[in-house]
């Protein structure tokens, strides 16, 4: 199997995850210029932005995350936000990172980068 349908097949295992812990997906693979978030959820009020790290060894959760990745994932939330009338939402961005058949969950991995509003 390629690395893009192992990530594929983990962004699947991901969504059901949230869902089981009682969030609800606004969108999967949500695209913007610059930027891809693989899912974008609510957890209650909170709007939150997921990055789905399948590993199978080098870094490590956050840290597979680098700082240009979350400059391009926080624009990306920014225009989304904007564009479904979040603004007044609390945001958060989390990353799951499954090796094998552990997944762990990372809730506020990394703070907002990027403009304010």
């Amino acid at each position: 199997m390629d690395s893009h349908a192992v990530g594929k097949l983990g962004e699947v295992h991901t969504e059901q995850y949230l869902v089981e812990q009682g969030y609800e997906i606004l969108a999967r693979n949500a695209v913007f210029p610059g930027a891809e978030i693989d899912l974008i959820a609510l957890d209650g009020g909170v709007v939150v932005f997921v990055e789905v790290k399948v590993r199978k060894g080098g870094a490590y959760g956050r840290e597979a995350v680098t700082p240009a990745k979350q400059k391009r994932i926080c624009k990306g939330a920014l225009l989304y936000m904007a564009k479904n009338n979040l603004t007044e939402r609390q945001a958060r961005f989390d990353v799951i990172e499954i090796r094998g058949a552990k997944l762990t969950h990372i809730k506020d991995a990394f703070p907002y980068r990027g403009p304010m509003f």
